[in-house]
């Protein structure tokens, strides 16, 4: 159900007036996701490149990794999400 939630999005994406970001396009992923019940965890990373800082997004299920650029959430250290702790409520 995930990965048919990830396609219909990455699919609409293509047709919006504009081009999302990965941000963008995680928060969306990640909100349908958690409305149809699905276990998923927004992941932010960074890294530091040729002298600047660079920050990238996905989202994760248990068993699944979304990430539009092919794997290169690989490349970024993802933030840790206790520390910070954010409580957000699905509707």
């Amino acid at each position: 159900m995930a990965r048919m939630i990830a396609q219909m999005e990455s699919s609409a994406a293509r047709y919006l007036f504009f081009t999302p970001n990965c941000l963008e396009q995680s928060l969306a992923l990640w909100w349908l996701l958690r409305r149809r019940g699905i276990e998923a965890e927004l992941r932010i990373g960074g890294r530091k490149e040729a002298g600047r800082f660079e920050a990238h997004a996905w989202v994760e299920v248990p068993g699944a990794i979304f990430d539009n650029a092919a794997g290169e959430h690989h490349h970024f250290a993802p933030f840790d999400a206790t520390a910070g702790s954010i409580e957000v409520e699905s509707h």
